[in-house]
């Protein structure tokens, strides 16, 4: 081919080039099409017309931990179940470890599901459990060993402890305590109640409270007390007479020097509901105390600490309860157990602990004493040291259902007999625990 030809040929396929490139790539900035991975165009050049640098990669930054998948069981409100997811997500974002959620809106149901789910193949892996009857599971087979927070109240611990090993980490607690109305006390002229009070001393302003016949804005009486009548109230008063009727897992109703702490019991409820005539109608059987109390109808009121979340805040106040030879209240204490079953022991042992930092429940108080930061807490935790914490089995439910019947009658009857009711109490035992409780007792210890 001539010279000239290979030049002319040369000529035009570079002028062909440089017009492909000059349509087909942008010349500006705003002709730069965005994409979520292209960095911002410099709005000024670089000194001396030189490339900005990019930031370079950095290799050695750790990624973000994907832990295992944790599944949570518990029962709650639907608040309640907010927050708690709330508190899940927080752990997850903290250590890459998600948690799913298992939830049951209330208690009963959840007492009778969660053995349901422990048999299953695909247990939970942390669950809430309350002390009393750790929720229906048997806590030595169940749930795996966990180490106590050294900022819980001892008595929470020990409200979990099977054996000598801790099964639960506590979280949240509810102790009895006296409820007062501080304007009716205002219309009697007399002295509210206070820690410095005895049974005697309640005794006496129930008395000058009744004697007023005092009545609603709406014309209703209004009690100078309410009170429950139950097994729990029985034992509690028990307990301040120096003999619990069960004590954690372990009975004594049948032991010989509890007979008169028993007696005595007994002849309180019956005298403060039908001999003094000052408190409101006994509640029915398995009923909450406190319907009276929250509609002002109620001077005093005895009962547990969490009913500040549903009775309305007119100004109410609370303190310990009277005394008696000791003091003494009833705490209910909840807490999160790791299964046994569990495939990731020690990341759910981790999210027990999470989750053990704070309430769950409204009106349910921290077992942590750096929580106690307001005199409500501080009284309630008072009262949770100073606790009986019953645990009750399935043969003990029976008794305790039992006793709740008998003593919630015993309550209504006019002429009833504390001597024949204790003895009504003793077969019920002997045929529950035909070895006077001893071989309960030795399990226990």
């Amino acid at each position: 081919m001539p010279k000239k030809a290979v030049a002319i040929y040369l000529i035009l396929a570079l002028i062909g080039a440089a017009l492909f490139v000059f349509f087909t790539f942008p010349r500006t900035k705003d002709q730069i099409p965005t994409s979520n991975n292209q960095r911002p165009f410099p709005e000024a050049p670089a000194p001396n017309n030189l490339p900005v640098p990019e930031t370079p990669p950095h290799p050695n930054n750790p990624a973000p931990q994907h832990g295992p998948t944790l599944r949570v069981m518990a029962w709650a409100s639907p608040a309640e179940a907010q927050a708690l997811g709330e508190r899940l997500d927080a752990y997850a974002a903290q250590t890459g470890w998600s948690a799913s959620l298992t939830l049951v809106n209330d208690e009963a149901t959840y007492r009778s599901d969660l053995p349901s789910e422990l048999a299953a193949n695909l247990p939970p892996d942390v669950c809430l459990v309350d002390a009393r009857d750790f929720s229906g599971a048997n806590p030595a087979a169940d749930f795996a060993d966990v180490t106590a927070d050294p900022a819980s109240v001892p008595r929470s611990v020990a409200a979990f402890t099977v054996n000598g090993s801790l099964k639960a980490l506590p979280a949240e607690f509810s102790a009895d305590l006296l409820f007062y109305n501080p304007s009716t006390f205002d219309r009697a002229g007399i002295a509210a109640p206070g820690p410095h009070w005895n049974w005697d001393m309640l005794e006496a302003m129930s008395r000058a409270v009744a004697s007023l016949k005092l009545k609603t804005d709406a014309g209703a009486p209004i009690y100078a007390l309410e009170l429950p009548a139950d097994f729990d109230f029985w034992n509690m008063l028990c307990t301040q007479a120096g003999h619990p009727a069960l004590d954690a897992d372990t009975w004594h109703v049948a032991d010989a020097a509890n007979k008169d702490a028993e007696l005595r019991s007994l002849a309180f409820i019956h005298d403060f509901f039908q001999g003094l005539s000052v408190t409101a109608p006994p509640p029915d059987n398995g009923a909450a105390t406190g319907r009276y109390f929250a509609r002002q109808q109620a001077a005093m009121m005895i009962g547990p600490s969490d009913l500040v979340a549903s009775i309305p805040n007119f100004g109410y106040q609370v303190t310990d309860l009277p005394r008696d030879m000791c003091a003494a209240s009833l705490a209910r204490v909840d807490g999160w157990a790791v299964t046994a079953r569990s495939s990731q022991t020690d990341a759910a042992r981790s999210l027990a602990i999470f989750l053990a930092e704070q309430p769950l429940h409204a009106g349910w108080t921290s077992v942590r004493t750096d929580a106690a930061n307001d005199g409500f807490s501080q009284i309630c935790q008072a009262a949770l040291n100073e606790s009986v914490i019953p645990r009750l089995g399935a043969k003990d439910a029976a008794l305790a259902h039992f006793l709740d019947d008998q003593i919630g009658r015993f309550a209504r009857e006019s002429g009833g007999d504390s001597g024949q009711l204790y003895a009504r109490i003793q077969a019920e035992y002997q045929n529950d625990f035909p070895r006077n409780g001893q071989a309960k007792s030795a399990a226990a210890n």
